[in-house]
Order: structure tokens, then sequence, then C-alpha cells
């Protein structure tokens, strides 16, 4: 009898949980009903509101399932968050988050404390999507993995989920995804089906939109970046793209070298024990051509990884080959290529025991993959919970005695900067990526130098310090070469980062200890801003000085431009300061907009001082994508310059100074400008460029008064085309130098160098080395306002050949006729990151304000 209850007790619990996983089953809708075919079918693809539509609605059907927004895109949509775990986690996830919390801070609990608590704590495990708007799967896989996860009645499953909370960024470029889905739509059925975008798929950055997780110049990153350390705290992160089309089906990690020796060594560990179990259950699944130890290094910070890294996030990468959009390809075998990073030919290797053996690829073959992988990391951090929790502790606790082991105690910023504006913007990237910002409260000596009250501290010995001393040290990238005494082996992206070089700050660093009476700073500080009165002066050496011009302009207000010195409030200023006729209220309203300060003058010199009229710059948009324009345009945003589109129909109507006033070439080849888009791929609305006749109007611009700057590339249209007395150098093999930071020397007091120190930094990849020579007589004139130095000249990253430069023209300007061409050889305003020389863009702009 006692025998039948226990079968009945156990039949009834039995049928109950079998009825439970029935409602579940047919209470979630699943994907492939939602989009009417299945996730990853040939040609198919859902827009953006569309998948968050279903994760939305998914989250109402399943106590496993969080939907939450997290900030919005630049163009305006809101960045969707997905989180999965169990019921019952979902109902603790707020405790969960606060252990996690506690656990970034070695000094809030002891190690046996701590200890504790990761027994207590789940794993967060973020997998960041579609970033890159043409590697599209993963924002329409996250569709079908959610679901899975929520309904799932799988023992291995439910038991992962009870340690892991899945976090899911379905696209962190929101409005790109849509572009692409709207252009792939569009030509779907045509000749053109699967071709490239002819615009950027980032409103700014294009492609680039995930090198700037240090600097955090877009919507989404700065939106993204308080989910990683503001709110939800992840261990683990997952960085999802697609590769070509041509090579192995799938990179997971370890990476290839270089290694960023400021990580941690257990993340690399760490990576490489998560990268191999997703590579082991792939290949169980029967997914060949899965690669690790290749194409990818650990070293650039830009990206989203190396920023996690050093914040304790083991971040690993995936890329799948892809397809053409959504369209299906055929691989020839004889077409499948390797790398000279870990795969030298396509074949069999230890990094890659089972290659791909060509054939039909297919979008759906990508979110497999991608299925398999992301189960997989699930499981791993499972399986690992207890050991990554307590390392996500220890390397935090480890980072506090770096200075200990030989790394600097704290870089100080001395208060008076040059340039304030762009310390301040500097200072704000360190508290936007949880950093400890301290302020000395009275003076101090560090470094046998006495600092003043003001001084501002980031100490090493902090919970982040890896990140503070891998943004602001020296770098020395290591000479890889291809086989020994061969070419150099290129970094995957740039060689260095040093922000302080970047920016134009003057940062020291301080190896040893020293006494401070320091506070702690919630936020950054900010510039000194203030207006006592009319005639005032803004110093030309401040960035935020020419935002504030450019807010004048348009208003009931008088700039000049000084051309020799200036004393206001007892101090001299340098040539090029702005002085200002305008309404003190106006002055105190622009004062605070821009953060600058207005310093009084006693009166405004009759004499050595030019007007500044309002003037539109026309920025050249053709229908070559170019990221550099994307870049200068949001700097132009940034700091409030009269700019719009210069496409290619209205370069060709010609009287182009009846809009503008100056126009700005980015960094293009002469050939994307010129030719354009030619023949097969692309529709006949996005072909052609300016033609011949286009350069006949901007010679034409220029002659009769305006200003023409050409960024990089873009100087070779002008040095081939405008008989100007600038040519270009074409070292070839003799000079290498990958995103780098190089000395420069000013002529700071032509216009074009107003503001800047005598010698600074610049950075340099992929620009024209030029020379000038002889002016013939009564054709165009030459000045070079910077060129590089004649010694030491690598100041962060790597160069080969250097000596071949020294002393060349970095930034040129030219007289012609009645107007002047601004070459820069060099990135002056590169992704919106090189502060410390927008200067010389700004004031070859300002130079057309005339």
């Amino acid at each position: 009898m006692e025998t039948n209850k226990r079968f009945y007790s156990w039949m009834s619990y039995f049928i109950a949980f079998i009825l439970f996983q029935v409602s579940v089953l047919f209470a979630l809708t699943s994907p492939e009903d939602f989009l009417g075919h299945r996730v990853g079918a040939d040609r198919k693809l859902a827009r953006y509101d569309k998948v968050i539509t279903y994760l939305e609605k998914l989250s109402r059907e399943s106590d496993r399932v969080h939907y939450a927004t997290v900030g919005k895109s630049t163009l305006g949509k809101q960045l969707a968050l997905v989180v999965v775990s169990t019921e019952e986690n979902m109902r603790n996830i707020n405790k969960y988050l606060a252990i996690s919390h506690t656990l970034t801070d070695p000094r809030k609990i002891s190690k046996s404390e701590a200890m504790s608590l990761a027994k207590q704590a789940k794993v967060f495990l973020l997998l960041l999507c579609n970033q890159h708007s043409t590697e599209i799967a993963s924002s329409n896989m996250v569709m079908e993995l959610a679901y899975d996860l929520a309904r799932s009645s799988d023992p291995e499953v439910e038991q992962a989920l009870q340690d892991v909370f899945v976090m899911i960024v379905p696209s962190a470029n929101p409005d790109g995804q849509t572009m692409i889905v709207d252009y792939y739509n569009k030509y779907l059925g045509t000749d053109y089906e699967g071709g490239s975008l002819p615009w950027l798929y980032h409103h700014y950055a294009g492609h680039d939109v995930n090198r700037d997780w240090f600097f955090l110049n877009l919507s989404e990153t700065d939106a993204l970046v308080d989910v990683m350390y503001g709110k939800w705290f992840p261990h683990v992160l997952v960085d999802v793209h697609q590769m070509g089309m041509t090579g192995v089906r799938m990179f997971v990690p370890p990476f290839f070298d270089p290694p960023n020796p400021n990580n941690h060594y257990l993340i690399w560990n760490q990576i490489e024990l998560l990268g191999t179990y997703m590579k082991y259950r792939l290949a169980e699944a029967g997914k060949k051509g899965v690669i690790n130890n290749a194409y990818y290094s650990g070293w650039y910070q830009g990206s989203v990884r190396p920023n996690a890294t050093q914040h304790h996030i083991t971040a690993l990468l995936t890329e799948s080959a892809s397809v053409r959009i959504a369209s299906p390809i055929f691989v020839d075998p004889a077409e499948l290529q390797g790398t000279q990073k870990g795969l030298p030919e396509y074949g069999v290797k230890m990094n890659f025991t089972d290659p791909w053996p060509g054939g039909w690829w297919r979008l759906r073959d990508i979110v497999e993959y991608q299925l398999v992988a992301f189960k997989a990391m699930v499981e791993a951090c499972s399986a690992n919970r207890l050991q990554l929790l307590r390392n996500f502790y220890r390397m935090a606790a480890e980072t506090m005695e770096l200075p200990s082991q030989g790394a600097p105690y704290a870089y100080l910023v001395h208060p008076n900067q040059r340039d304030p504006g762009s310390t301040a913007r500097m200072l704000k990237i360190f508290e936007r990526t949880a950093c400890e910002i301290h302020w000395a409260k009275r003076s101090f000596i560090a470094d046998s130098r006495i600092w003043p009250e003001g001084t501002v501290v980031l100490k090493v010995g902090q919970p982040y310090g890896r990140f503070v001393k891998d943004l602001l040290e020296r770098k020395l990238y290591p000479d890889l070469r291809k086989y020994p005494g061969g070419p150099p082996m290129p970094p995957y992206d740039n060689a260095a980062w040093t922000i302080s070089l970047m920016m134009g700050v003057d940062v020291t660093e301080v190896s040893e200890p020293f006494d401070a009476e320091l506070e702690l700073l919630r936020k950054a500080p900010l510039p000194q801003v203030y207006a006592n009165g009319s005639p005032a002066l803004l110093d030309c050496r401040d960035n935020n000085s020419y935002c504030a011009v450019n807010m004048l302009l348009p208003r009931m207000a008088r700039v000049y431009r000084s051309d020799r010195a200036v004393e206001a409030e007892g101090e001299s200023f340098p040539p090029g300061c702005f002085l200002v006729e305008a309404k003190t209220t106006l002055l105190k309203r622009v004062a605070k907009s821009a953060g600058v300060s207005f310093r009084k003058i006693r009166v405004m010199p009759d004499e050595g001082k030019t007007l500044l009229r309002p003037g539109k710059i026309g920025l050249y948009r053709g229908w070559v994508a170019s990221m550099d324009e994307g870049w200068t345009r949001l700097v132009l945003d940034l700091f409030d310059f009269n700019h719009e589109r210069l496409d290619n129909e209205r370069v060709r109507k010609g009287k182009l100074l009846e809009d503008y006033s100056v126009i700005i070439l980015p960094s293009l080849g002469l050939d994307a400008i010129v030719k354009g888009h030619e023949g097969i791929g692309w529709p006949p609305e996005y072909r052609g460029g300016i033609g011949k006749e286009g350069v006949d109007n901007l010679k034409e611009f220029v002659k009769l008064g305006g200003t023409l700057i050409a960024l990089r590339q873009a100087c070779r249209l002008v040095i081939d085309e405008f008989e100007i007395p600038v040519y270009e150098e074409r070292l070839g093999k003799d000079f290498y130098c990958p995103g780098s930071l190089i000395r420069l020397e000013v002529d700071s007091n032509h216009p074009v160098g107003y503001g800047m120190p005598e010698k600074t930094a610049g950075f340099y990849s992929d620009g024209a080395i030029l020379g000038t020579k002889l002016p013939l007589a009564g054709g165009p004139d030459r000045r070079v306002v910077a060129r590089y130095g004649s010694e030491d000249i690598l100041l962060s990253g790597w160069i080969r050949g250097e000596k071949n430069i020294y002393g060349k023209p970095a930034v040129v300007d030219v007289s012609m006729g009645k107007g002047n061409i601004v070459l820069c050889g060099l990135g002056v305003q590169n992704r919106a990151q090189t502060w410390g020389t927008f200067k010389l863009l700004f004031n070859a702009i300002f130079k057309g304000y005339k």
C-alpha cells in the first residue's frame, strides 16, 4: 500500500512536470511562428524593430526572460538588453547584481568573505551582437537562442541556467542593422542583391563603430559601457562578429600574438579555457572549419574586449565566415585561403584540425555555428562558475598591488593645462569607465616636484588600475616579422593609444608613492567657466574656445582673431586668440554651454586682428563610404561648426564659393573621389564621382578665395591635379608606421598652427608623407605648418625607417589665387580621438571664414 502511494505520488509529480513543460511549450511563441520563416533562412532577415518586438513578446510569455532598454542609438533607436535565466534567479536578480558589484572592489570585503560570496553568486554572461551591421546573422540568431533557453527542459540547460544569467544585446548598432536590412530588401532579386551599402552603416563611424570603446564618442558605446561597469557587471563577454567568405568558417579564442601585457595573466587563461570549450562543442556537433590562435591578436585597446579585460571581464571574440548579407554563396575548394597569422596555408594544423572542404555556405550555417558556440559558452560558465567568480575578485585584488610590483604609483594631471577642455574630456573617459579620480586638497610633493592644490591623481593601485595604466603609458609594439629579417607583421589595428598624447594633455607618470591629502571625486572635474564682461578674450589653446566661437558667430557678436600676443587679466596670451564684443548675458550663456572662460580685456585693440565672418563648410561625401568622413562630421558636430554634405552632383555643378567658404575632402584616394564606384555590383544611381569637371570646379573655388582642406589620402588628389609646389614622398618598404603617435614640430605663429605647442604628438596611420619644392614665379606658394621631428620621433607605438621622415612636412598651407589649400598628411582628427591636433583642422577652417 505504501509502495502504491509512493508510485502515485511520483506519477502525479511526473504528470504535473510534463503538463508544465507542455504549457510552457505552447505558451511561448517560436521565432519561426512569429517571423513566418526559420531564423537564418536564405534571403530572409528580420529588421531590428521586429527582433526587439519578438524579444519583448517572449519576455511577457516567459518568467525566464527579462527585457530592458539601456539607452539610445545615435539616431534615437532603443538599445535593447535581454536577460535569460531560471525563474528563481530572475526573482532574485537584484541580489545577484549586488554580489557582483561587491566582488568588483577588494577593499569592501576580505578574501574569505569574497570566497564565501562567490559560492552564492551567479555568472553574468554578456553576448554583444551585431556591432558591424553587415555581420547580420547574430542580430537574428538571438531570437532563437533566447527562445531555446526559455523553453528548454534539458537537465543540462536547466543546471547551466541555475548558475548563469545570459545577457544579450541583440544589436549594438541598431541604426546600421536597419539600414542593412532595408538596403538588402530593396535590391533583393536584382543584380545588386547582397551588395555593399554605398554609405556608412553607422551615422558617424561605419565599420569603426567598435574602435570607440576606450574613447566613448558614440551614443552606443557610452550607453553600453554603463551596462558593463555601471549596473550589470558581467563576468564574461562574447563579442560576436563575422569575417570574410573564403577562409575558415569560425574563429574562437585563444588569440594570436601579441598579448596586451596589461591584462592579468588569468584573463588570458580563462579566455583560452572558455574558447577551447566552444571549439570542442562545435567539433562535437560536426561544425567544420573552426580555428583558434590565428587572425586576431590580443593587443589593441579600441574594441570592447581589451577595455573589458582590464575590468577583469573574461572577454572573447567569435568571427563567423560571412555570406552576402543573407544570400548564400558557393566557395570552390581552390578558393579557400589561410592567413599569415596562424594559418599560412589552408589545411590541417594543430589549431585547425578539421578544415571545411568548401561548397555552399548559408546564413543558416552561421546561425547554427553561433547557437552551438553560445550554448557551449553558457555550459562552460556554469561548469567553471566558482573559479570565474573567485578570479573576478582575485584579479581586482592583485591589481591593487601593481605599484608594489614595479608599475607606476600614479599618473598626475596638473590643474594648469594648455587645453582645459581636452583635459576635462580625457578625465571624463575615466569617470565613465568606473576608474577612481582623486583631487588634491592641498599642495604636495611627488617625483621631487611640488604639485598644487587641484592636481588630479589617477592611481594605478585601484581595482581598474590596469585600464588606467594602459591608457596613459607609452606603448612600444613588439617588432614582429613574418619571418626572421622579413617584412613587419602588421598589428590588427593601431599600435598605440596613449590617450594623454592623443589629446594634448600634460600627464606625469610617478613611480614612487607619495603622501597627499586626496579627495575621491564622484565626477570628473570640469573646466572653469565665467564671463565678466565685454570685450573679452578666448584662449586659442583651448579646443572648447572654437566651439564657443561657432556659437557666437551666428549671433549678435563680433569675433576677431588676434595675430599677436594679447594681455588679459594680468596674463599674456599667444597669437591666434579670439577677441569678442558681445553682450555679457550672451557671453555667460556661451561660457556655460561651451565650457570656456571669457577673460576681460581693457579695450579692443585697433590693430593686429582679423574679423571672422560666419561661414559654411562643405564636407565631401560621395557614394564611396568613408569612415574618415563620418568621424570628421562628428568632430564638426561636437564643436558646433556649420556644415552640410557636399555630394558629387553639387561639386560637378560648380560655383562652389556661392555656398561654401570651406570644403573638406576626407581621407579617400584620388579614384574614389574622381571616379567613385564603377561597373558591376553598384546600382546606377550610386556610380561615379566628381569627374574632371568636379576637379576643375574645386580649383576654381580655391582661386576665387575658398579654402580647401585635404585629409591624409585626399592629399594625393590635390598634389596630382592642382600643380602646386607640394609632392608626396613614396617611401614604400623604407618606411612603416602602423597607427602610432609620433613627434610633431609646429609653427604656432602661422594661422593654421595657432594655439598649438611647438612640439606635440601627431597620430600617423596610412597617411601621406609630404614634400615641398620652390614655387614657380607667380604660381602657388607653400608654407610648412607642422613637420615630423628630427630625432626621437616615436612617442608611442611602432615605427620603422623613421629617419626617412625626419623633418618632413606633415601639414602644409598653400596659397593659390585668392584662396588657400591646407594639406594634412596625418590624422589630425583621426576617429574623433586626436584632440591634441584638432586645432590644426579648426584653424584651417577659420582661415576660410574671411
